[in-house]
């Protein structure tokens, strides 16, 4: 396998939180890709991940649970994005303008991004941690709360999809009771 030099182009965003990233190309082959088709992975640096529930909720603009409708990809100041449709079953705190939100996430199908969250698939539910995505002017578009808040839900429970921890300490629940959840972060929004 020969690499070639690999190309950094840092950027900083904001959505509760400073993220530093760069996006890395090298040449090369993996089982999925043709052999002289670069392959780009999406490195980031994150300053603060989350601990704590209670705290990502008090930062987030809507805590949902909705479902993936579809995917579409885009480049944002160079950095590979996925916007998913989701449509909302229940806003569980806070407040979302339509039925229907657009989620962006770092990373495509075709650009890894290890350290945040793994995109949303098509016909999935999640418990989604929302924050207004400060670079968009209309009401639709949303991000992940840095990065953490995403939860796959599976039969009865929500399963964390978010990044991965930076370092020994406490982290996020990789599981939740679905209903006891929903209850709780319900009960929290109207204390």
């Amino acid at each position: 396998m020969k690499t070639s030099p690999k190309r950094h182009h840092a950027v900083r965003l904001t959505a509760t939180g400073t993220v530093a990233l760069a996006i890395l190309s090298s040449s090369g082959c993996t089982a999925e890709q043709p052999r002289n088709e670069p392959r780009q992975r999406i490195s980031v640096s994150q300053v603060n991940r989350y601990t704590d529930l209670d705290q990502m909720q008090r930062d987030s603009s809507a805590v949902v649970v909705a479902d993936a409708v579809d995917s579409t990809t885009a480049t944002h100041d160079r950095i590979p994005i996925t916007k998913t449709s989701a449509k909302i079953r229940k806003v569980l705190a806070g407040s979302v303008p339509e039925s229907t939100v657009n989620v962006e996430q770092l990373g495509t199908d075709k650009v890894d991004s290890p350290d945040t969250s793994r995109l949303m698939k098509s016909g999935e539910t999640y418990l989604l941690y929302l924050s207004k995505d400060s670079g968009k002017e209309d009401g639709e578009d949303f991000v992940i709360t840095g990065g953490d808040g995403i939860y796959v839900l599976q039969g009865h429970r929500y399963v964390y999809r978010g990044g991965p921890p930076t370092g020994p300490g406490k982290s996020l629940p990789t599981e939740l009771p679905a209903d006891e959840t929903e209850k709780k972060v319900t009960s929290q929004q109207q204390q």
